[in-house]
């Protein structure tokens, strides 16, 4: 299963906007590899993009089933949220691996996993925080929102992007 994403900044003077592939692999014995890359439209400028994906507690809010949803353990992370990143050095492509066990069986059929956090780390030292969830306090932008930090930790509010909020998302099934 293959998902696309387009990263659309409304400052075109800042060079961010990108395309995201996310690949999902996943065999008869419960074993899963998520393969992500990023295509920035200005390679030589973006040093990195760090993606925090979270999963949703439950496989349907709406059923009686009022279990938790555990979903794959992944390599060096366990269940639930893992990071990425998808760095220049290697073609800004990376991937986790996990697994479903037994032990881990929820009732669940499904695992939805959103972007709760994106930001793209440039090579002139510059970061931008693109809003892909919900703003978690104030400490990050609200999609469809994205702030840049300079050198000195300043934040600056930007402009928008094309990124709906939980847009960014992909799903496992058992």
């Amino acid at each position: 299963m293959t998902y696309n994403y387009s990263i659309d900044i409304s400052n075109s003077d800042e060079n961010l906007d990108s395309r995201l592939a996310i690949n999902i692999y996943q065999d008869n014995s419960n074993n899963v590899e998520i393969e992500l890359q990023a295509f920035p439209k200005e390679v030589n400028l973006v040093d990195v993009y760090q993606i925090v994906f979270d999963m949703k507690f439950r496989d349907d809010y709406e059923s009686e089933f009022n279990g938790v949803c555990i979903g794959p353990k992944w390599d060096f992370y366990g269940p639930g949220e893992f990071t990425i990143l998808l760095d220049n050095h290697n073609n800004f492509k990376n991937s986790i691996k996990g697994t479903l066990t037994q032990e881990s069986d929820d009732r669940c059929n499904n695992y939805f996993y959103y972007a709760r956090f994106l930001d793209i780390n440039m090579k002139n030292g510059d970061k931008y925080l693109i809003g892909v969830a919900t703003d978690y306090g104030g400490s990050y932008p609200d999609a469809p929102y994205y702030w840049k930090v300079n050198k000195n930790n300043q934040i600056d509010e930007q402009g928008t992007t094309n990124i709906e909020k939980y847009s960014i998302s992909f799903e496992l099934k058992k």
